[in-house]
C-alpha cells in the first residue's frame, strides 16, 4: 500500500498547474483524495456529493396580497412566458385560491409555489402559514405592487418567529417609472430610491426591523433590483441549494450566465475523479466506455442549463420574435440532442492527447498556448492514447496510476473546454436576443 500511495503522489503532482480554473480549496480536496491511495473511495465520496446536489430539492414560496403579481414573478423566475405550457396562470383578478406548485422546465427538483393572496377573509396572517404548509418552503418572497401594508409585515414576523427567511419584493416598478416619466425633472434613479425608501419606512412603522426591499419588473426582469435579489437569495442558501438555485435562474443576463458557469466549473473535478477511479480498474475497454458516458451526461446537462436545447431555443425564438435559425446561427457547440457517444469519444480522444502531452512534455496551459502545432500533436497522440488507455490499467501499480491520471486530466480538460464553449454560445445567443429587444424598444 505504501508504494501505491507514493506512486500516486508522484504521478499526480502539480495538479493545480495541470487543471485550469480550479479553486485552491478544490485542488487541496482533490490532492487529499488522491493521496489516500484509495481512488475508489475518493471517487465514491465525489459521486455522493454530485448526487446530493443533483437530488437537492428547492421549494420557493411566493406570497402577498391578491393581484400583486405573484404569478408573473413565478413565470419570470422560471424563464417562462405567461402563456407557456407549465406557466402560472396570470389574470386581472385573483387567480390563486389554493397552493399551487410550478416545476422548473429543466430542473424538476426546483418548485415555485404560488400561494393564495394574503389579506383576504379566507387567509389571515395568524393562520396563513399553517394553511399553506409552512414547513415545506426554503424561503418566502412577499410581493406587493403598491405599498406594503400591515398584513405583509404581520406575515413577515410570523415567518421570522418560525425560523425561515423572507424577502420583500415591490413589483411592477416599470409602470411607476412610466407614470413618473411624464413629470418635469424626472430622474429614474431618484424615483426608484423614493419608492424603495417609502416601502422600507412603511415596513419599519409596522414593526419589521431592517427590511430589505427589492424593486423588480416582470417585463424587465434583468433590470432594477432583480440581480441583487438573485444574489442575495443565492448567498443565503446552503451550498447545495445555492448550486441548484443558480442553475435554475433564467438566462437573461451576462452575470447570471457567469454564475452558472462558475457553479458548474466547481464540480468538474468531481466528475473527473469518477473517471479517474474507473480507469484504475484493470478491465480492458471499461475506462473509455465509462468516460464517454460521463461526457455525454455532463455535456447534455451543460447545454440544458444554458438553454441550448431545442425546446428552450424555440421558446426564446417566440419570445424575441426572431427566427430560430438566426439564434442557432451563433451557436458553435452541439445542441443537447446532438450530443452523441461519437461526439463525446471525439472530445475524449482530443483531450486524452492533451493529457498525455502534459504527462510527457509540459503542464497543460490552454488549447491556444503553443510554440508548436499542439492541436495536431494532440490529435495524433489522442488516438494513440485512447488505444493504450483501453489496456494500460492491467499493468500493476504504475500502469494503473498512469491510466487514472490520463483519465482524470482528459475528462477534466474535455468538460472544462466544452463548458467554456457552451457558456460562450449562451452569451452570443443572449446578445442576439438583446439586440432584438433593443430594436423593439427604440
Amino acid at each position: 500500500m505504501a508504494s501505491t500511495e507514493e506512486a500516486s503522489r508522484s504521478i499526480f503532482q502539480d495538479l493545480d498547474v495541470k487543471l485550469p480554473g480550479m479553486s485552491e480549496r478544490d485542488v487541496e480536496e482533490l490532492k487529499a483524495a488522491i493521496e489516500t491511495g484509495n481512488l475508489s473511495e475518493a471517487a465514491q465520496k465525489a459521486q455522493e456529493a454530485l448526487e446530493l446536489s443533483k437530488n437537492t430539492k428547492l421549494n420557493i414560496a411566493i406570497t402577498g396580497e391578491s393581484g400583486s403579481g405573484k404569478s408573473s414573478l413565478i413565470n419570470a423566475m422560471l424563464g417562462l412566458a405567461d402563456d407557456d405550457e407549465g406557466a402560472a396562470e396570470v389574470g386581472i383578478t385573483e387567480t390563486t385560491t389554493e397552493t399551487l406548485a410550478y416545476l422548473h422546465p429543466t430542473l424538476p427538483n426546483v418548485k415555485m409555489w404560488d400561494l393564495p393572496g394574503i389579506g383576504t377573509p379566507s387567509f389571515r396572517p395568524d393562520t396563513y402559514l399553517q394553511q399553506v404548509s409552512f414547513a415545506r418552503y426554503d424561503f418566502f418572497i412577499i410581493v406587493t405592487s403598491k405599498r406594503f401594508r400591515s398584513c405583509n409585515a404581520d406575515l413577515a414576523q410570523e415567518i421570522q418567529k418560525m425560523g425561515k427567511k423572507f424577502y420583500f419584493v415591490r413589483s411592477k416598478v416599470d409602470e411607476d417609472l412610466r407614470n413618473e416619466s411624464r413629470k418635469r425633472n424626472y430622474d429614474q434613479e431618484t424615483t426608484l430610491q423614493t419608492i424603495r425608501d417609502d416601502c422600507v419606512e412603511k415596513l419599519r412603522r409596522e414593526g419589521v426591523n431592517s427590511p430589505q426591499v427589492f424593486l423588480i419588473s416582470r417585463w424587465e426582469f434583468d433590470q432594477y433590483d432583480s440581480p441583487q435579489l438573485q444574489e442575495t437569495l443565492a448567498n443565503e442558501l446552503d451550498s447545495h441549494k445555492r448550486h441548484v438555485f443558480l442553475l435554475a435562474l433564467p438566462n437573461i443576463s451576462r452575470p447570471i450566465l457567469d454564475k452558472k458557469k462558475e457553479a458548474l466549473e466547481n464540480q468538474i473535478w468531481k466528475r473527473a475523479l469518477k473517471s479517474c477511479a474507473i480507469a484504475a480498474v484493470p478491465i480492458p475497454h471499461l475506462s473509455v466506455s465509462c468516460d464517454v458516458d460521463i461526457l455525454v451526461e455532463s455535456m447534455t446537462e451543460y447545454c440544458k442549463v444554458f438553454g441550448l436545447d431545442e425546446e428552450s431555443l424555440v421558446k426564446l425564438s417566440i419570445q424575441v420574435r426572431k427566427p430560430l435559425s438566426q439564434l442557432k446561427g451563433v451557436i458553435k457547440t452541439p445542441l443537447a440532442k446532438e450530443i452523441s457517444r461519437e461526439e463525446a469519444l471525439e472530445q475524449l480522444s482530443k483531450f486524452s492527447g492533451s493529457a498525455m502531452r502534459s504527462y510527457l512534455y509540459e503542464p497543460f496551459k490552454s488549447p491556444k498556448s503553443t510554440r508548436f502545432d499542439w492541436e495536431q500533436v494532440d490529435k495524433n497522440m489522442g488516438e494513440f492514447t485512447i488505444n493504450i488507455k483501453k489496456y494500460i490499467s492491467i499493468l500493476p501499480v504504475c500502469g494503473t496510476l498512469l491510466a487514472a491520471e490520463i483519465s482524470l486530466l482528459a475528462t477534466f480538460y474535455a468538460l472544462y473546454a466544452f463548458l467554456e464553449g457552451v457558456a460562450g454560445d449562451a452569451q452570443r445567443v443572449l446578445t442576439e436576443a438583446l439586440e432584438v429587444a433593443e430594436k423593439k424598444s427604440v
